[in-house]
């Protein structure tokens, strides 16, 4: 148990507003929030196929969150995450 009060369950003021219409707001919120979800189940795969191609397996190394690919697969997979949020908002940039 810890010793510090409840955080308030309450964010004070408003949400900021993007569009006129609120729920356009909210389907963008939404759709990041898949985006996001998308990506971080990307780079899982990512690292799992770097595994398998380089034969490790969960006997020799077991599965660890703290496990980095090497540096230029790393690089290649932020290239590739750059271009996926641009595809993402060019609609939104054309408005």
């Amino acid at each position: 148990m810890s010793n510090f009060p409840p955080l308030p369950q309450q964010a004070r003021g408003h949400r900021p507003r993007f569009f006129e219409d609120g729920a356009s707001d909210t389907l963008m919120a939404m759709l990041l929030e898949l985006a996001k979800e998308q990506w971080v189940t990307k780079n899982r795969l990512a690292t799992l196929e770097h595994w398998a191609a380089n034969a490790v397996t969960a006997a020799r190394t077991p599965w660890n969150e703290d496990y980095a690919l090497p540096a230029e697969a790393e690089a290649a997979l932020a290239a590739e995450r750059d271009a996926f949020v641009q595809r993402l908002l060019a609609p939104i940039e054309q408005v």
